[in-house]
């Protein structure tokens, strides 16, 4: 069946299915380049120290079978002696305090204000744990794209996948700590806001650049947006949104 859009836009569709498995990282090229540490709990952390001018490649695994490679948004070295990368981790409130480097030969997970020292495994456990190990791009594969509440304290919030130009968005509703999915059928997003409805057209979230609004059964109830930027850890550690789901990065277990 054909979906008929609300008012002149785009059409686009809700992600509805299960994320494919994400296609692996081919590390031969740097394999040799590759440090492996670990918290002695099996959890491990593989990384170039040195001469990763781009920082593509710093890897978390929670077992040390798959590696989820890690969006750095900075970081620095002094020589061969001290390096840090900070990654994204949208759950600490200052963005450093998701980051991993060494200083004095120690090796350091720091996630707000836990601190975690990993120790580097030996040659021969290194190899052959790579030998064996899956590599994956990014594991979280969304990004908060709105967020609004009404005066009664409920939240409606919506994320998009993160590939360039993807048209797949996810609604949820709901008080702090216990926002549901919400499955809707339509989307308009043109240069004015987006409007999700319902199939019968009962329920519609309008976010609109003027003023926007949670219309149910015909009645209107405005709604205050909240900036995504300013929200960001509200959104991934308090709303409940994403409770129990794994991020792919060290503070889902450190």
């Amino acid at each position: 069946m054909t979906l008929q859009p609300l008012a002149l836009g785009i059409l686009v569709r809700l992600a509805v299915a299960a994320d494919p498995a994400p296609d692996p990282i081919d590390i031969t090229p740097v394999k040799d380049k590759l440090v492996v540490v670990e918290d002695g709990h099996g959890h491990y952390v593989a990384v170039i120290p040195f001469g990763d001018s781009v920082w593509d490649h710093l890897y978390w695994s929670p077992d040390g079978k798959d590696f989820w490679q890690q969006r750095v948004a900075g970081g620095g070295s002094s020589g061969t002696e001290s390096f840090d990368r900070v990654f994204w981790e949208p759950r600490v409130r200052e963005r450093w305090r998701g980051s991993f480097g060494m200083k004095d030969a120690v090796y350091t997970v720091q996630c707000a204000d836990r601190a975690t020292h990993l120790k580097p495994l030996d040659a021969e456990k290194t190899q052959a744990m790579l030998g064996t190990a899956r590599f994956h791009p990014p594991r979280w594969k969304y990004r908060a794209y709105a967020l609004a509440r009404d005066d009664a304290g409920t939240y409606y919030y919506v994320d998009r996948r993160r590939e360039e130009g993807s048209m797949e968005f996810r609604l949820y509703t709901g008080q702090r700590g216990s926002m549901k999915p919400l499955k809707m059928t339509n989307l308009v997003s043109d240069s004015e806001g987006d409007i999700f409805s319902t199939r019968s057209g009962e329920l519609r979230l309008v976010l609109d650049k003027k003023q926007s609004a949670w219309v149910e059964k015909g009645k209107k109830r405005e709604l205050k947006s909240l900036p995504v930027e300013d929200n960001v850890q509200l959104i991934y550690s308090d709303l409940g949104v994403y409770s129990g789901q794994p991020l792919g990065t060290p503070c889902d277990v450190l």
